[in-house]
């Protein structure tokens, strides 16, 4: 992710009968933050409205932990995480060092 761009990128984008959007992003103030927005027959259906939007919170101090629980649920048990984490960081633009020893 660039970092001149906003901190936001878009996780589900379903059109249909009743059209889901779900974004991620890091708020100005840090927090991480998945918002959604449901438009269409469920909502009208639920609520009589339709559109329904929805968030979940995440507060700056506990950023690392999702972090930890994401790497957790993405690598655990892989023998090539490092190499496939870097290759992620290096496709998405993110800057990071790689150091070993022998």
């Amino acid at each position: 992710m660039n970092q001149d761009k906003p901190l936001r990128v878009r996780l589900c984008e379903s059109r249909g009968s009743t059209s889901v959007f779900i974004d991620a992003e890091i708020t100005d103030d840090g927090s991480l933050q998945l918002s959604g927005q449901d438009v269409g027959e469920a909502p009208a259906k639920w609520w009589g409205d339709d559109d329904y939007e929805y968030w979940v919170h995440v507060r700056p101090e506990n950023k690392d932990r999702v972090l930890l629980a994401l790497l957790e649920k993405l690598y655990a048990g892989n023998s090539r995480a490092d190499t496939e984490f870097a290759d992620l960081l290096k496709a998405k633009g993110i800057p990071y060092e790689f150091d070993s020893y022998v």
